[in-house]
């Protein structure tokens, strides 16, 4: 069991579930990647991420809140203080819910292409 099939199910693995199987759980706490699906038993050991998804995580996080910010300085004046509350929060909330997204989707496309220790 440790050949994962051709198909792997991207949307599955962006919402933490087995990219092969698609019902078991990828991950075995927040960020933490389980060794293999309690499932169909896909290993998911050699799918190491690394620092992959955060770099994307940063970009969009960041793009968002920069253009946000921007626009609230610019057109809504809004004062200093509100910008240094909001906008911040902002780009954390953004980065805690696209990190594991990104990591199961990461995941998914190693999987996909038979990457190996």
């Amino acid at each position: 069991m440790s050949q994962p099939p051709q198909g792997v199910n991207f949307l599955a693995a962006a919402l933490g579930k087995c990219p092969v199987c698609g019902k078991g759980k990828l991950y075995k706490s927040y960020l933490k990647i389980a060794e293999a699906c309690d499932r169909c038993g896909t290993h998911f050991k050699a799918a190491a991420t690394g620092d992959g998804p955060v770099v994307f995580v940063i970009l969009i996080a960041g793009c968002i809140a920069c253009a946000g910010l921007f626009y609230s300085f610019i057109a809504l004046d809004w004062p200093v203080p509100r910008l240094l509350i909001v906008w911040p929060t902002v780009a954390v909330i953004i980065s805690l819910i696209l990190m594991p997204m990104l990591k199961g989707l990461m995941v998914a496309s190693q999987l996909r292409h038979k990457v190996r220790d």
